[in-house]
């Protein structure tokens, strides 16, 4: 059965799910299945992003968190960390290309990886 990993990022890094996709079109990453964010909530606030993505996040086996270079700024990225944590699901950090920004306080115990296929389907199979 396919793993379901969800995919967290600001919108300005979102085009960089299209990568992911196509690797896992393309079996790069091994079995999986990719959900993300699909519906613009950040402007109802925190806890509706969180009861928007509820149910994704639940679902999911993984969490790839997209760290940009603004990443540590946005609310809603938080919303679904914490989500995330509730569920105690496995949260893995992936750094844009061509980015420097700080990962969020709520991911600094967590490794962060290069925007690469090989190095994400290590983690994720």
């Amino acid at each position: 059965m396919a793993k379901s990993i969800f995919i967290s990022c600001v919108h300005e890094d979102s085009h960089r799910i299209d990568s992911i996709k196509k690797w896992a079109t393309d079996k790069r990453l091994g079995e999986i299945v990719i959900t993300h964010e699909t519906e613009d909530k950040r402007q109802q606030g925190k806890e509706a992003v969180k009861q928007h993505i509820k149910s994704k996040i639940q679902g999911a086996a993984v969490i790839l968190v997209l760290v940009g270079q603004d990443t540590h700024n946005h609310d809603w990225i938080e919303a679904e960390v914490e989500l995330a944590n509730s569920f105690h699901k496995e949260i893995i950090c992936v750094r844009v290309p061509h980015t420097t920004g700080a990962v969020p306080p709520l991911l600094t115990k967590h490794r962060l990886i290069s925007f690469d296929p090989d190095a994400i389907k290590k983690l994720v199979s």
